[in-house]
């Protein structure tokens, strides 16, 4: 999580600290609460905080993706597993051009793998 200034974010160690203050903190001040306790960490967000981020993240690198035909083709085989030397032979292109259409979806969506780019461009309907 991303944290917007230093003012934002309350520390609370361990315990002792008073949980009650912490959780009017996050919900009455709309801050986010670190909470680090036996050397773990966790972020206390509210709510509407946490489904703002959620929608965020869900839209992130992704507002007006297009893909074009070819990359919709690759993909959608991609998806369906086939192996990039197989998507090469069957479509008639050599396997680098295979791989640079994938690497152009992965770069549009803002992912580093091929397979979930499959699955964000199958959620938003640019493959079957």
């Amino acid at each position: 999580m991303e944290r917007s200034s230093a003012a934002t974010v309350d520390a609370v160690r361990g315990p002792e600290d008073r949980w009650d203050g912490a959780l009017r903190a996050v919900a009455g001040e709309r801050r986010a609460v670190l909470v680090d306790a036996a050397g773990h960490r966790f972020v206390l967000v509210p709510e509407d905080r946490l489904r703002a981020l959620e929608t965020a993240e869900r839209g992130a690198g992704r507002a007006g993706v297009s893909l074009t035909a070819r990359e919709r083709e690759v993909l959608q085989m991609v998806a369906e597993a086939c192996p990039g030397a197989l998507v090469a032979e069957r479509l008639g292109l050599a396997p680098n051009t295979v791989a640079q259409h994938l690497a152009s979806v992965r770069r549009k969506y803002g992912v580093r793998s091929s397979a979930t780019a499959a699955a964000l461009a199958r959620r938003d309907g640019l493959i079957p």
